[in-house]
């Protein structure tokens, strides 16, 4: 008689070592089953999703950062079980472009003016 038994593996997520405004990070994790959800949360509170992306069923996502420079986030991932997996805190670090970020958000902001 065999058995065929499916053995799912802890989810798990890697902790970004750069995050810098307006570049592509790349988050990868492994285990657990998909599709997998991924959110970003304030740094100390995993409770409450400030960017949520779409389902996959990849075990990477690359997002570029949108986030001002000093933010400090937590990304979470849940996956089709219900378990769910966090990075240690991580901060957005100031780049050479922060075209990116909305004005609002922006940590300098530069004007232009059109002449016609």
């Amino acid at each position: 008689v065999a058995y065929s038994l499916s053995v799912v593996s802890a989810l798990t997520i890697n902790t970004p070592t750069q995050v810098i405004v307006c570049q592509p990070v790349l988050f990868s994790w492994s285990g657990g089953t998909a599709p997998y959800y991924l959110s970003l949360n304030p740094g100390g509170d995993p409770s409450r999703s400030i960017k949520s992306f779409a389902p996959t069923q990849e075990e990477s996502m690359t997002y570029n950062v949108d986030m001002p420079v000093g933010t400090t986030l937590t990304a979470a991932l849940k996956d089709s079980t219900g378990a769910t997996a966090y990075t240690d805190k991580f901060t957005v670090a100031s780049g050479p472009d922060t075209s990116c970020l909305s004005s609002a958000s922006a940590t300098t902001s530069t004007t232009s003016s059109s002449n016609t």
